[in-house]
């Protein structure tokens, strides 16, 4: 009895670093999208260490029979949704002074990812001891050969849901090119083909535009209305523009609006055109940024009596 005490106080702790360390392996992705700042970086490591534990648990609680000890899952889906809202709290506390906004779509996308990835903790240090339970009572291995297959198993686990729980990028439904930045009427702003994007009232603010400004379209791939579908919601038009004002900057200062970047449709082939001054980079640099941008899960499935028709059909 002594022995298997030990064997489950090893396994716990096996357990626990498994799912801290899958909350580690989720990190870059946060580093990649959401500059991670040290705070939220201990913070997540803490809250990760929580549900780690609380997956560990799990299966000692199963052994001894104790299953009312399985409701303090419910409790920590609790507080983890807590988590998920104190997350979306403070990011819309700061919206108003990003000088390009996340928007409200993109805001509640990275707090439920905070959500999410706590319970990843806890499937995977819950698989790491659940193997090393099986191990050593089904095939009677010896302890540290369990529970280097439950650790081994539990790492794999996380990397699977890692690819399962990364986000689709822009590069994946669109095209990204350079386009031409004009001005007709003298003052309205065009970029490509498009005319009417916004009106520069000032002098200095067009000059600006045509030296340093950086024309874009985004055209679906395939031609399909079901990637134009994205691009047509409006939370997703702004993750791609605070994706590029977080890697590059945006010229001008706050109250400089004319700097605010603004995405329009191209009805004659569904794209989506913007223009952009950026503090630093060049054409190539915007680009990376924008095919970079997240596709955020609310913009998906729009459009879907469209899906069957290529971008141009309806029109003939």
């Amino acid at each position: 009895m002594g022995d298997k005490m030990f064997g489950l106080d090893l396994a716990f702790y096996v357990g626990v670093c498994v799912g801290v360390i899958s909350r580690i392996i989720m990190l870059n992705t946060d580093q990649n999208q959401y500059p991670t700042h040290p705070n939220i970086l201990v913070s997540q490591l803490i809250l990760s260490f929580v549900a780690s534990a609380l997956g560990a648990l799990l299966v000692p609680a199963l052994v001894a029979r104790s299953y009312t000890s399985i409701t303090f899952l419910a409790l920590a889906a609790e507080q983890f949704r807590q988590v998920r809202a104190n997350r979306r709290n403070t990011l819309q506390n700061i919206e108003p002074l990003q000088l390009v906004q996340r928007g409200g779509a993109f805001i509640e996308e990275i707090a439920r990812a905070y959500e999410v990835r706590n319970y990843m903790c806890i499937i995977t240090s819950f698989m790491a001891v659940a193997i090393d339970r099986v191990m050593i009572d089904e095939f009677h291995l010896g302890t540290i050969t369990s529970l280097a297959i439950g650790g081994s198993s539990g790492i794999v686990l996380a990397i699977i849901l890692k690819k399962l729980l990364t986000r689709q990028s822009i590069s994946d439904i669109a095209d990204v090119v350079e386009v031409p930045i004009s001005f007709v009427d003298g003052s309205i702003l065009k970029v490509g083909d498009l005319d009417g994007i916004t009106n520069i009232g000032l002098k200095s603010d067009r000059d600006v535009y045509l030296k340093r400004g950086i024309g874009i379209e985004v055209i679906p791939k395939e031609r399909d209305y079901k990637n134009a579908g994205i691009l047509y919601n409006s939370g997703q038009r702004q993750a791609i523009l605070y994706n590029i004002y977080a890697r590059l900057g945006r010229a001008g200062d706050l109250d400089d609006i004319v700097y605010t970047p603004l995405a329009r449709r191209n009805p004659k082939n569904e794209s989506l055109v913007f223009a952009f001054v950026p503090t630093y980079g060049n054409a190539r640099d915007v680009i990376e940024a924008v095919k970079s941008a997240p596709i955020i899960e609310s913009a998906k499935g729009k459009n879907l009596s469209l899906q069957k028709h290529k971008i141009g059909s309806l029109n003939k």
